[in-house]
């Protein structure tokens, strides 16, 4: 049976929030649930006790959903952040380019006094 590290001070309802002694690999502590229960509506829910995050600098840590809820919460804005800023991305390259339109009517109107031209000359 695997020991917990249970700190008096900060009692828990949910067996999943204890933090373990020993150590685990982030792979084991992926699998780790905190809630396995079925609520009132009948409804199963399932809360990760870890939630693993790769960073940018391809390192890959479980962060402990209460003793690490700030980061957890920090790192969830900083990808809604950037989440909005390839929205943001999208939509701009979805814009036309001003440049782009005077170029299109332009070659429209060469082609259509050129086709008018020969219409004239046959």
């Amino acid at each position: 049976m695997t020991s917990y590290a249970v700190d008096p001070r900060f009692p828990t309802a949910n067996p999943g929030d204890v933090i373990t002694e020993e150590s685990q690999t982030i792979e084991e502590k992926a699998k780790q649930l905190a809630v396995d229960k079925h609520d009132i509506t009948g409804s199963h829910i399932q809360v990760p006790t870890y939630f693993v995050f790769t960073y940018p600098n391809g390192e890959t840590k479980a962060l402990h959903h209460v003793r690490d809820a700030k980061e957890i919460s920090n790192l969830i804005r900083l990808m809604h952040l950037e989440e909005e800023d390839i929205q943001a991305e999208e939509v701009h390259s979805k814009h036309m380019n001003p440049l782009m339109v005077v170029l299109g009517l332009s070659i429209l109107a060469l082609f259509l006094m050129t086709s008018a031209l020969l219409v004239g000359i046959f």
